[in-house]
């Protein structure tokens, strides 16, 4: 099977296109550089630079596939959501949209929807169902909502014009190939704090909020051998799964885990502990989000296989080597 792959040079189908490769299927990677500019790297697939807002462009690379793997997005942390809010909603739908009409003109029968755990925003429920999102309220920032809003697509153009569909909800990942950036909450919350603790050696430590947010973090493998393994899988078929590992963590606890690490390995020599700093809060920031994955492991036999601070340690041997 030919493959399109929207955000192809993103950390996270990175770690799923060599997967897909390996099961044999054939894949075009598509990205426009938007976020860090151009990546010079060996590619064992063909590669397109476009934007996918520009319906032309997005005809001619999906004219000639068979299935659609869409995870392009603009992607930040919360204080990038907040800062790009109109380039969010309205360029992310719009080059979902582009694509679902160009699968309709050219008969390709599958999307697989890189959707995020950011749906559940205002879920009342932990932990949270995929089916709780169909009760929830609408999540408050521009991003949670383009990708609700793309599942909505996603199932509509299933129902008019049968289009298959599998959406896959990651939560929090972690990997070691996204760069933390200077303004703090552009990125992840993971890659600020691997920039802070470790790149620039601090020990006051910058946060949004006051650090007792509740996440769930998982390794990027997991959740990249959920998406390629089970994408094409008929148990998966018009679907929506979480991918997550459902251990609670503070955002402070996640610092310290990187902090204990960082020493364990030697790269800071620091004796004492963190201290934190509010630099910045949101009163749309979620205080909790903890997934159930009880369908994705009764129905496909998937579940996460790292722990938090395994994660994190092996991010953290790697950057050590």
């Amino acid at each position: 099977m030919k493959v399109l792959v929207t955000g192809s040079e993103g950390s996270l189908m990175q770690a799923v296109i060599p997967l897909l490769i390996e099961k044999g299927h054939a894949v075009k990677g598509v990205d426009n550089f938007a976020r860090y500019g151009e990546i010079d790297r060996e590619r064992e697939y063909e590669f397109v630079r476009g934007d996918l807002t520009n319906i032309d462009f997005v005809e001619s690379v999906v004219k000639d596939v068979d299935a659609v793997m869409q995870a392009a997005a603009l992607i930040y942390g919360v204080g990038g959501f907040h800062k790009y809010p109109a380039d969010i909603l309205s360029k992310d739908i719009a080059l979902h949209q582009n694509i679902l009409h160009s699968m309709v003109r050219f008969d390709v029968g599958k999307m697989i929807y890189i959707s995020s755990s950011m749906v559940y925003e205002r879920c009342r429920s932990h932990p949270s169902r995929e089916e709780d999102v169909d009760e929830s309220l609408i999540p408050s920032t521009d991003y949670g909502l383009s990708k609700l809003v793309g599942e909505r697509l996603t199932k509509a153009f299933h129902r008019q014009y049968g289009i298959d569909y599998t959406i896959w909800r990651p939560f929090n990942i972690i990997t070691p190939h996204e760069k933390g950036e200077k303004e703090l909450g552009t990125s992840h919350v993971f890659a600020d704090y691997i920039r802070n603790i470790i790149i620039e050696k601090q020990t006051d430590l910058p946060i949004i909020g006051d650090g007792e947010q509740i996440r769930c973090f998982t390794w990027i493998g997991d959740v990249a051998r959920g998406i390629a393994e089970f994408s094409f899988d008929q148990r998966a078929e018009n679907e929506t799964f979480n991918l997550g590992n459902p251990e609670p963590i503070t955002m402070k606890d996640l610092a310290n885990l990187i902090y204990g690490s960082a020493k364990t390995h030697g790269l800071i020599s620091s004796n004492g502990g963190l201290s934190f700093q509010t630099k910045m809060s949101f009163d749309d920031d979620v205080r909790i989000r903890i997934p159930d994955v009880t369908k994705a492991k009764n129905v496909l036999g998937w579940e996460p296989t790292l722990k938090a601070a395994e994660s994190v340690d092996r991010c953290i041997s790697e950057m050590a080597k």
